[in-house]
């Protein structure tokens, strides 16, 4: 696989971050994107991230291909689909666990996953993320919709 790389997120990644979020197969698996996508929405992520945690851009060849998010010790990411199923998420992910456990004290970095995205689940239980409630929630592409959170103690 190609080396990734990870920065900022920058105003001229409008484009391509909104051609991802305009898949309904990426959309549906998030938690706080709305569907139709909306301009204004993208517009507002593609700057640097200020709050506690980190959000990534996440290029290959130079071109953005996804993000990497670790916010108040929770984990999200998304991928535009011709990128799944090729260990980016996986690669991604374990930077990210890295990162996030060297840069912040959180004990655990938890993350959820819709019942219906066994391929996320897969990467987060291939990390040493394990399940450990399992819940109904909403989401603004979602009428109430059960979920799986996972976590993954800072010792593993």
């Amino acid at each position: 696989m190609t080396d990734l790389q990870y920065r900022a997120f920058r105003p001229d990644d409008f484009a391509d971050l909104h051609a991802i979020v305009s898949h309904w197969s990426v959309v549906r698996q998030l938690g706080r994107w709305p569907w139709p996508p909306q301009e204004a929405f993208t517009k507002s992520r593609c700057k640097p991230f200020e709050g506690e945690g980190f959000a990534w851009a996440v290029c290959r060849d130079g071109k953005l291909i996804g993000s990497m998010a670790v916010t108040k010790a929770e984990v999200g990411y998304m991928f535009a689909p011709e990128m799944h199923g090729q260990g980016i998420a996986k690669k991604a992910l374990q930077d990210a666990i890295e990162a996030a456990f060297n840069a912040y004290e959180w004990p655990v970095l938890k993350a959820s996953v819709w019942e219906d995205n066994p391929a996320s689940a897969t990467v987060l239980r291939s990390l040493g993320f394990t399940h450990w409630q399992t819940y109904y929630t909403r989401s603004p592409t979602r009428l109430p919709a059960l979920v799986h959170q996972y976590r993954l103690p800072r010792a593993t």
